[in-house]
């Protein structure tokens, strides 16, 4: 997998039934404002800056949870997320950026969640 994740592809993802979890890399309040939620993938909030001042991004359950997944990371526009997810793969999961982040998603489904 690439670097990055088209809207298109993560669409194709989803609708394929893809193996994959959506992070969204924002902070709490603005995850909450709205982020992608899907019936066909969970949703989970982990904020970038607290998985970068950490020894690991995630705890144990959580780490368990997403080692075996693919990782699409979102933010707004995916700046975040492409730091977000080059920090996961240099930990050794299997992670992608949503390219041009929540921005890029809203504008090619027309959809804010």
């Amino acid at each position: 997998m690439t670097d990055t994740i088209h809207s298109k592809t993560l669409k194709q993802m989803l609708e394929n039934n893809s193996n994959l979890i959506l992070l969204d890399v924002r902070d709490n309040d603005k995850f909450v404002m709205g982020s992608i939620h899907s019936t066909k993938a969970p949703t989970k909030n982990v904020p970038y800056l607290i998985m970068k001042e950490q020894e690991k991004p995630f705890d144990e359950d959580t780490t368990k949870q997403l080692e075996s997944v693919q990782i699409v990371t979102i933010c707004t526009t995916g700046n975040k997320a492409q730091k977000a997810a080059a920090l996961l793969r240099e930990h050794g999961f299997q992670a992608a950026a949503l390219l041009g982040g929540l921005t890029a998603w809203n504008e090619e489904n027309n959809e804010k969640e």
